[in-house]
């Protein structure tokens, strides 16, 4: 099969860690607006957000990306928190008219795309913006805000799979994937990371992921403050060692006692980059895998400024 010209060097991969979160109702928008770290109504047929979502205490429970589903709006997170976060959000519907389920989907991610280039996929055309989304029945497609050279892509299995098949698309992994996150500087919370950081430490208020404008939401006081006193202590860097086993979560160490905590981490050509959370003041110093410095972490840099 020839591939067409928009879709020469694109890759897809199934993304099975994944599935997707599906906030219905009459009052997704407003029940949301409390809950998120967005402002919702930035979500439209055209366009997804990047948002989080914290406890009243401001940590974070959840990244992700919305997405326009119809009708709806579709949530992608990682299974290993999905449950919980449903049961959580869940528990704040009280009456509104909100309706919050699991989807049975697949998530497939899209690598390698035009970024001055729409994308067709079939009766979908997403823009060729950052964020801008689309949806054509049970399918739906959006570019991550943060990293236009890549797209969401979810709905019923064989549909996902007939879309890819017709357009051409060659193959790629969950590692290609995770790679990709961690050079755009795109964080996530995995089970070992809920409620280890605030929105800032993870970069949300640089990557747009916070509305400092729209009100209310649960944990905003404590965001808020942060921001407008200047108490950003901490923030995502990125890194690459040859040392193995530094899982979401592990604990990495820096100058003197200073230590910080790995978010994402995937394998490059025998070794592996990281990003983690670190303490500002000592982002230049040298860090270590252990406490003995027996492994070093160097310094790559991020697509965006981190102060």
């Amino acid at each position: 099969m020839s591939q067409s010209p928009t879709s020469a060097g694109m890759r897809t991969v199934e993304l099975d860690q994944h599935q997707v979160l599906r906030i219905g109702g009459e009052d997704r928008v407003e029940f949301l607006q409390g809950q998120l770290t967005q402002d919702v109504g930035r979500v439209d047929p055209r366009h997804s957000a990047l948002t989080g979502w914290t406890t009243a205490k401001g940590r974070l429970l959840a990244i992700g990306q919305l997405l326009p589903g119809p009708e709806a709006l579709w949530w992608p997170l990682p299974a290993d928190i999905i449950d919980g976060v449903a049961r959580r959000l869940g528990m704040f519907v009280l009456r509104s008219r909100v309706e919050i389920a699991v989807m049975n989907v697949a998530v497939t991610g899209i690598l390698g795309l035009d970024v001055d280039a729409p994308l067709s996929l079939g009766q979908v055309e997403v823009a060729a913006e950052a964020g801008a989304a689309a949806s054509a029945g049970a399918l739906v497609a959006a570019r991550l805000v943060g990293d236009p050279t890549r797209a969401w892509l979810c709905g019923p299995a064989e549909q996902v799979r007939a879309v890819c098949t017709d357009a051409g698309f060659g193959a790629a992994s969950t590692t290609d994937w995770q790679l990709a996150d961690i050079a755009a500087g795109l964080p996530g919370i995995r089970a070992p990371t809920s409620e280890a950081f605030t929105p800032q430490m993870l970069n949300l208020d640089l990557l747009g992921g916070i509305s400092f404008t729209k009100g209310c939401y649960v944990g905003q006081e404590i965001v808020a403050r942060t921001q407008n006193l200047g108490r950003i202590k901490r923030r995502l860097y990125r890194f690459t060692t040859a040392v193995p086993g530094l899982d979401p979560g592990t604990v990495i160490h820096g100058p003197g006692k200073a230590t910080g905590k790995v978010v994402a981490v995937a394998p490059n050509d025998g070794a592996f980059e990281l990003s983690a959370v670190i303490a500002i003041d000592e982002s230049e110093g040298q860090w270590f895998a252990d406490e003995a410095a027996s492994g070093t972490l160097e310094r790559l840099e991020l697509p965006y400024a981190v102060g």
